[in-house]
């Protein structure tokens, strides 16, 4: 009989192993997992992360980064350099990734001073004269009108942005033509409320100086000088688009031709408000914007198309590199139906993401891969850095991320396929039909809940029944909407476009009839409200960490993502949210009811709706609008809340500061105003933007705010008007 004795070092006496001894082994294997990943270049995955975590230092903060942050970036940088040149096993991946956030850090602080320019000081009247370069129709006999300014009168004293976007009625001009306008212009809207989607940021980065809308109608500039190259060719893009549009529009009228429109050439407009929230409760309002599957689609029907036609040419398909060549021409013609679809900042992150696969083609290697997604998104925030701010990019690639972990996955997994012997044509066809299905089905479910963290973040809806309207109207996009839309545009130089455009309105009928009754489906709209931006932040990065590692180690991550959905209902909603300008202001008693103050509502009511969680109908329940006449808003004290007034002339702060607790107004309060609780006026929105507080109320009947968010910062961010 022979006995076996273990003389390892890890084991303990008599042959027998400790628990301690078995956490070593498995920090041991753990570590011996993770450089087998960085062995076969997983670390490189990390690269765009560090770099996009870099870029969002820069862009989070409300005020902008001091000098000495950009000097602690740029020596964090040498000191990462230095750590990888000693080649450290140890600490050149850390270093690598440190080195990296340094770099996103400084990058796009470059990038921003590079698109430096004028900013409208404030709002007035002007007479503008320039050259329009787009025309958007905003349908009810409006359109959206982005001109490049050539004049301006009186002058800007900082001198004239590069473009301008008003609104206007009546005739509308052509792209291309010198126009002159009377117009109410003012700087780009800050958020409408702390940590919400900034439009002046967007705006600074498209080269948006101002925006407004028009009074009377816009005449032609017969002085005007020549346009230029650039802006000519620009133009002549647009005239092809609206036309392509408008002979959309004629063939498929209503909500499908807007849809229908939106899909070929870019152009959202004239879709109704129902349609539009009805896709956006179903969680398929997606669809709507051209982004990644737009342009993977009709990249993968070019492809596909070309390759066959080419393959069916014996002596092209055996002398020539067929692949390679349909990869090159798909490459042009997804670059072209980028061009014609408005090359917005969605499609263009897209159209990127495409062009590195295809270019992986190319090169023989594989065109679905998590490095060519790395490769993309590091093109992305090279060219464009704030786009790790946008939730169309962040949920982008979440998505496209979390599908190819996926289908790399299921690769290492999968046995080996066959077809079924010699089953039956029929029985293959079922077999296949319902792998399809399957993997149709995985891949929404994969894709809504990487995105999930980003939508409640952003939109703060859930959509509940989404897995299913995508289930439903993937395909139909996917097999019949986009093949009959990239067949369209196609024919529509010949004018044959009638018969696919009546097939794909057939299809787009079918995708709003499902968005409807899915919403109608849906409790509440899916209206949740915005979580802590920690939690997502914490659940988006378990989701990466499960997504770019492999083996067992990558599980870890759940770790994170359920500790982020533990406290996605953590901390109060703020009790007094107060509008940059001074309008509107919602209360919240402590019973939770909420309370609106103020004679305007709109878009920004509408975000502080959603991301605060509160019901549209609920603010429509009697009593729960404040009264206003033409000196204030007043909400009385009641059990639970004080009394808010919203004043709008200088008259009623007589009587306002002397009996009011809590005094909001877009004017500048007199020195003498000092009401019982506390004073926000336009000195103080002038320096904050929209603000948000936490309230309280003593056994004295005494309120007390504490600020818990605030829009703008001091310094000023440069996208924001200075400070005068």
């Amino acid at each position: 009989m022979t006995v076996r004795t273990d003389t390892s070092i890890e084991s303990a006496p008599y042959g027998r192993r400790t628990d301690g001894d078995g956490w070593r082994r498995r920090l041991f294997d753990l570590r011996k997992s993770f450089a087998r990943d960085l062995d076969d270049g997983r670390g490189f995955l990390w690269w765009p992360v560090a770099v996009a975590v870099g870029a969002a230092f820069y862009f989070a903060p409300t005020s902008e980064p001091p000098v000495i942050a950009l000097a602690v970036a740029g020596l964090g940088m040498i000191a990462s350099l230095t750590l990888v040149l000693r080649r450290s096993s140890v600490w050149q991946f850390p270093a690598i990734l440190a080195g990296l956030v340094c770099l996103g850090f400084l990058h796009a602080a470059l990038v921003t001073y590079l698109a430096a320019h004028p900013v409208f000081p404030f709002e007035r009247t002007v007479t503008l004269r320039g050259h329009v370069v787009a025309v958007e129709d905003r349908g009810k006999g409006a359109a959206r009108l982005l001109v490049r300014p050539a004049e301006m009168d009186p002058p800007s004293r900082d001198g004239l942005p590069p473009r301008i976007r008003v609104t206007t009625r009546g005739v509308v001009p052509a792209p291309g033509e010198a126009v002159v306008m009377l117009a109410r212009l003012a700087p780009p809207p800050p958020p409408p409320l702390p940590g919400g989607y900034d439009f002046a940021r967007v705006a600074w980065f498209t080269g948006i100086g101002a925006s407004g809308f028009t009074y009377g109608a816009v005449k032609p500039w017969p002085e005007a000088p020549p346009p230029g190259i650039w802006l000519t060719a620009l133009s002549s893009i647009e005239t092809v688009r609206t036309k392509a549009a408008g002979r959309i529009r004629a063939a498929l009228p209503g909500d499908t031709g807007a849809i229908a429109a939106a899909l070929i050439v870019g152009d959202r407009a004239g879709i109704s408000d129902a349609t539009n929230e009805a896709m956006r409760i179903a969680g398929v309002s997606h669809v709507l914007s051209i982004s990644g599957m737009h342009m993977s689609l009709v990249a993968a029907f070019l492809f596909g198309g070309i390759r066959l036609i080419l393959a069916l040419v014996p002596p092209l398909a055996l002398n020539l590199p067929i692949k390679k060549i349909a990869a090159a021409l798909s490459m042009l013609g997804t670059g072209a139906y980028f061009v014609v679809s408005g090359m917005d900042v969605p499609a263009e992150r897209s159209m990127i993401m495409v062009a590195v696969s295809l270019l992986a083609v190319l090169i023989d290697r594989r065109a679905l891969s998590l490095r060519v997604i790395a490769v993309a998104a590091l093109v992305t925030l090279a060219l464009s850095p704030e786009a790790v701010m946008e939730p169309g990019a962040q949920m982008s690639f979440a998505a496209v991320v979390a599908l190819m972990a996926g289908l790399e996955a299921w690769r290492a997994g999968r046995d080996e396929v066959n077809d079924g012997g010699d089953v039956s044509f029929l029985a293959r066809m079922v077999r296949r039909f319902a792998l399809w299905f399957v993997a149709a089905l995985a891949a929404t479910v994969v894709a809504g809940l990487a995105t999930l963290p980003m939508a409640l973040y952003h939109f703060g809806r859930l959509a509940p029944l989404g897995m299913i309207a995508n289930l439903v109207t993937e395909p139909l996009v996917s097999l019949l909407i986009m093949p009959m839309a990239l067949l369209a545009a196609l024919t529509m130089p010949l004018g044959l476009e009638g018969a696919p455009l009546a097939i794909m309105g057939a299809g787009i009928d079918a995708m709003i009839a499902v968005a409807r009754v899915v919403a109608d489906w849906t409790p509440g709209g899916g209206l949740y409200g915005r979580p802590p931006g920690w939690t997502m932040l914490v659940v988006a990065a378990g989701g990466l960490w499960i997504c770019l590692w492999r083996g067992r180690k990558r599980w870890l991550g759940l770790v994170a993502v359920f500790l982020g959905l533990a406290f996605i209902g953590a901390g109060a909603p703020p009790g007094l949210v107060v509008a940059g300008d001074g309008s509107l202001v919602l209360v919240r008693e402590e019973s939770g009811a909420w309370y609106k103050i103020g004679p305007k509502g709109g878009f920004t009511l509408d975000v502080w709706m959603a991301a605060l969680g509160v019901d549209p109908a609920e603010l429509l329940l009697p009593g729960r609008n404040s009264p206003c006449d033409a000196d204030a808003c007043l909400l009385e004290a009641a059990a639970g809340r004080p009394s808010v007034s919203v004043t709008s002339r200088p008259l009623a702060f007589g009587d306002d500061c002397a009996t009011i607790s809590i005094v909001v107004s877009g004017l500048e309060a007199p020195p003498w105003c000092r009401p019982a609780g506390a004073l926000i006026d336009g000195r103080r929105l002038a320096l904050t933007g929209t603000l948000t507080y936490e309230m309280q109320t003593d056994v004295d009947g005494r309120v007390h705010l504490r600020e818990t968010g605030r829009v703008l910062g001091l310094p000023r961010r440069p996208w924001f008007p200075p400070m005068r």
